[in-house]
C-alpha cells in the first residue's frame, strides 16, 4: 500500500512539472510572436513596398542584406544650411565692395540697382543665419537627435533578360518611429545632402520670403 501512494504523488509530481513546462513554453511563444518590430524590419518593410512593384519580376524577389550606413543629425542639417548662407552672404558683400570700388574709381560701371538688390540679399541673409541661431538655441539638447539615416540595400531579382542579378541601392529613411522613405538611389551622387532640415526651418524660410 505504501508503494502504491508513493507511486501516486510521483505520478503528480510529473504531470504538475509537465503543465508548467507547458505552460511557459507557451508563454515564450506568444511573446515571440507579438515581439515589435526591430528598426531593421521597419526599414525593409518600407523599401520592399516602394521597390517590388517596379521590379520586372517581382516573384523572383529575394532579400539579400540590409546594412546602416550612415545617419545624419539635426545638428549636421544646421551647420550644412549655416555654411550655405554664409557663403552667400560672403559673396554678396564681396560684390558690394567692388560697386562701392566701381563708384569711387569707375563711375561708368557703378551700378545703383545692382547696389539696391545686394543689400536686400545681405540683409536677408543675416536675418536667415539669425534665425537659424534662435532655432538651434530652442532645440537644445534635440540638435542631437537624428534626421535621417542611410542605409546600404541588397536583393536578386529576375531582371528584363531572364538573369538573376544581385541589386544594390542607398535608401534615405526618416527618423524612427516611422523610418519612412526620402530617397532611393543607385549613385551616392544621387544621395540628399540634408533630408528633412531640421524642426522650424521651412517655416521660417517661408516666412522670411514673404
Amino acid at each position: 500500500m505504501r508503494k502504491r501512494k508513493t507511486t501516486g504523488i510521483l505520478a503528480k509530481r510529473v504531470m504538475v512539472l509537465f503543465f508548467g513546462v507547458t505552460v511557459t513554453t507557451m508563454g515564450l511563444t506568444s511573446c515571440e510572436s507579438h515581439k515589435a518590430p526591430t528598426q531593421q524590419d521597419i526599414v525593409r518593410k518600407n523599401i520592399e513596398e516602394h521597390i517590388k512593384p517596379k521590379m520586372n519580376d517581382p516573384e523572383s524577389y529575394e532579400f539579400a542584406e540590409l546594412i546602416l550606413a550612415d545617419s545624419v543629425l539635426y545638428k549636421d542639417n544646421i551647420e550644412y544650411r549655416k555654411e550655405y548662407f554664409e557663403r552667400n552672404l560672403g559673396y554678396d558683400q564681396e560684390n558690394l565692395e567692388r560697386q562701392e570700388k566701381y563708384k569711387k574709381e569707375i563711375p561708368s560701371i557703378f551700378n545703383p540697382e545692382e547696389v539696391e538688390e545686394l543689400n536686400s540679399k545681405i540683409e536677408t541673409n543675416k536675418k536667415i543665419l539669425s534665425e537659424i541661431d534662435r532655432l538651434e538655441s530652442e532645440l537644445g539638447e534635440s540638435v542631437h537627435e537624428v534626421a535621417s539615416y542611410t542605409y546600404i540595400f541588397r536583393f536578386r531579382a529576375v531582371n528584363g533578360l531572364g538573369a538573376k542579378m544581385l541589386n544594390e541601392y542607398l535608401v534615405q529613411t526618416n527618423p524612427a518611429p516611422d523610418l519612412g522613405i526620402i530617397n532611393i538611389a543607385e549613385d551616392r551622387n544621387e544621395l540628399l545632402l540634408n533630408p528633412n532640415d531640421f524642426p522650424g526651418y521651412k517655416a521660417m524660410i517661408l516666412a522670411t520670403d514673404k
